[in-house]
């Protein structure tokens, strides 16, 4: 399992297997599925008797791993495709 804490820890594995598959997962973690829905008031309390609503699930940008890497998006994404090739 690999642990990156730091830049430091990342940049440690440059050269490495490993370092291709943590870019690898890094490059995962840009994108989170959410749900937009929007439901009505009450809607997950007990006693709600109105209609269901569905989940609508949207990809939203995160680059929450890569800011506490202090990782710039566009340095990173060309990392990537020098070491992974084209994304």
């Amino acid at each position: 399992m690999l642990r990156i804490n730091t830049r430091t820890d990342l940049e440690a594995l440059a050269g490495t297997e490993a370092y291709a598959e943590a870019l690898r997962l890094l490059r995962g973690s840009m994108v989170a599925k959410v749900n937009v829905a929007v439901y009505p008031e009450g809607y997950f309390e007990d006693g709600y008797d109105g209609p269901e609503v569905e989940p609508i699930w949207a990809e939203e940008e995160n680059l929450e791993a890569l800011n506490l890497l202090g990782l710039d998006k566009a340095e990173f994404l060309a990392e990537c495709e020098r070491v992974l090739g084209a994304l």
